[in-house]
């Protein structure tokens, strides 16, 4: 009786263990990159994804890393697929802007990368989606 107890409290406390590290994992895991008029984490969100001037990048707990000047934002063409790209190689897995064009969404759909459109303030509304997720 004694053994089953202890391997109740060890199997439990394993599994305990292994999911709260998943649950701490996915949130460090997640990182956010969002198409803003600006460099400042104060930036308007641009209206445009694919030609905005800047994309601004947040951890997971909605800390501000970097913003990086989009350099698919003059292209003639083609300007979707390089802005995903990039997105995708800073390791982002969500992209916020005031549209995104169909073109930009398959690839990022390709890069697995989870997309939603929103106007405001850059770091206002990342710590409300950080927030409700």
């Amino acid at each position: 009786m004694i053994i089953r107890r202890i391997q109740f409290i060890i199997v439990n406390s394993v599994l305990l263990l292994f999911f709260g590290l998943t649950i701490s994992a996915s949130a460090d895991s997640m990182k956010i990159a969002v198409a803003t008029t600006g460099p400042e984490k104060t930036a308007a969100i641009s209206q445009q994804a694919a030609r905005s001037p800047f994309f601004l990048f947040f951890d997971g707990k909605g800390n501000f890393l970097e913003a990086v000047e989009n350099p698919s934002k003059d292209l003639p063409g083609g300007a979707g697929q390089s802005a995903a790209s990039l997105i995708a190689k800073k390791g982002a897995t969500l992209i916020i802007a005031g549209n995104i064009g169909d073109k930009m969404k398959q690839a990022l759909r390709e890069y697995q990368i989870e997309y939603t459109k929103k106007t405001g303030v850059a770091y206002d509304l990342v710590q409300t989606i950080i927030q409700n997720r």
